[in-house]
């Protein structure tokens, strides 16, 4: 495999999916790619199909990864070199390594709790959870090239997906972990389909909550971003992109002047929550096997909730006590979405105008819609 090894001289800011602009790399030395992924402390950072390369990182071996509330920024953060692997080499190079015995994926549309559960499931002592490794949002979330978009054919897809499941598997030796838990950034609901066909024997878990509140908590996650109140030009289209996956514009426009100099950045929200329940219920009704659990919910009957997800994965229900643990602490904790980070809130004025755009959708636009899974 004709790999490269790099030294990485500089982090730079990320300002999106993991790429090898993330970096200053020096000069490049040639390797064997099998020997050196098998060294303690590498993990696969991401996919470039504009470069056709597959990016692996190098951090120190005894920082588990299961441990970070965003993989792929302690990646980042703690990267001391970066291997890149042809694309079309990663599939072979997956098979030399063991496979879980099992795989969840945690789908969501993102503030629901997500990276709370992630964390509760590691309390089942043979579960590996990384919580958004950004391997898989790359498949969806390629960047622009040349202003054009290089998405990856959906059987690439597939066999990227089950590539991507077997090399991320890498937890700490002797932990008597065999099952891997991932949970997903929330575009990777639009590909649900493809994972399903990828690894039919996955446990598929989707998490969301009521339209109004998350349009709320998303505002205030943007708002500590530094995306700014009234969006223009490359901050609109970003908005979408990121919460429908690149989606076409022509639902929102239902609903929002796209074109005007200034959309308020609320107002592509409402119609972004109701994407995302299209989505998902397109998915079910194609055969994905979700188990569906509201943040409402999971906040209020913390012990009911987590028994579900156990046994819907198949694991054993007597860790739930153990996994309850995890409410007793902010799972974001030291991140720029910290609880403890405050940003602007939304005003009553605001909240009503996006529960008039979600109800405007008949059943579907319930603020406080139940999604129905493969037990309902």
């Amino acid at each position: 495999m004709d790999a490269l090894l790099h030294e990485i001289i500089a982090r730079k800011e990320q300002k999106g999916w993991a790429s090898l602009d993330d970096f200053v790399l020096g000069p490049g030395q040639g390797v064997s790619a099998p020997e050196v992924v098998s060294q303690p402390g590498w993990s696969l950072f991401g996919l470039d199909k504009g470069r056709g390369i597959a990016l692996f990182v190098e951090i120190d071996p005894s920082f588990d990864l299961a441990k970070s509330p965003f993989v792929f920024a302690d990646q980042h953060r703690l990267a001391r070199r970066m291997l890149t692997v042809p694309l079309q080499a990663l599939p072979e190079l997956a098979n030399r390594f063991p496979e879980p015995k099992s795989v969840i994926f945690i789908f969501s549309i993102g503030r629901c709790g997500s990276t709370l559960i992630a964390d509760a499931l590691n309390a089942a002592p043979q579960v590996w959870s990384l919580s958004e490794p950004d391997a898989f949002s790359t498949l969806i979330m390629q960047q622009y090239y040349s202003g054009e978009r290089l998405d990856f054919p959906p059987e690439q897809v597939v066999e990227l997906i089950r590539a991507c499941s077997r090399l991320l598997f890498r937890p700490p030796e002797g932990a008597g972990r065999s099952i891997l838990s991932v949970k997903l950034k929330s575009q990777s609901l639009f590909q649900a389909d493809l994972f399903h066909r990828a690894m039919p024997a996955a446990k598929f878990v989707f998490l969301y909550r009521d339209g109004v509140s998350w349009c709320h908590s998303v505002y205030q996650m943007m708002r500590k971003y530094g995306t700014p109140a009234l969006l223009t030009g490359d901050d609109r289209t970003l908005t979408w992109t990121c919460f429908t996956a690149a989606s076409d514009q022509a639902f929102l426009r239902q609903h929002v002047d796209i074109d005007a100099p200034e959309v308020p950045a609320e107002l592509a929200l409402a119609p972004a929550w109701v994407a995302n329940m299209t989505e998902y219920n397109r998915h079910l009704q194609g055969g994905v096997p979700f188990l569906a659990l509201r943040y409402n919910e999971i906040n209020t009957a913390r012990a009911p909730s987590l028994h579900r997800l156990f046994a819907h994965c198949g694991l054993p229900e007597g860790f739930v006590a153990q996994a309850l643990n995890a409410f007793d602490h902010d799972s974001q904790a030291g991140t720029k979405i910290a609880r403890d980070v405050t940003s602007d809130r939304l005003d009553a004025a605001q909240l009503l105008r996006l529960a008039q755009i979600i109800e405007s959708h008949g059943t579907l636009g319930d603020a406080g819609l139940r999604l129905a899974d493969i037990y309902s």
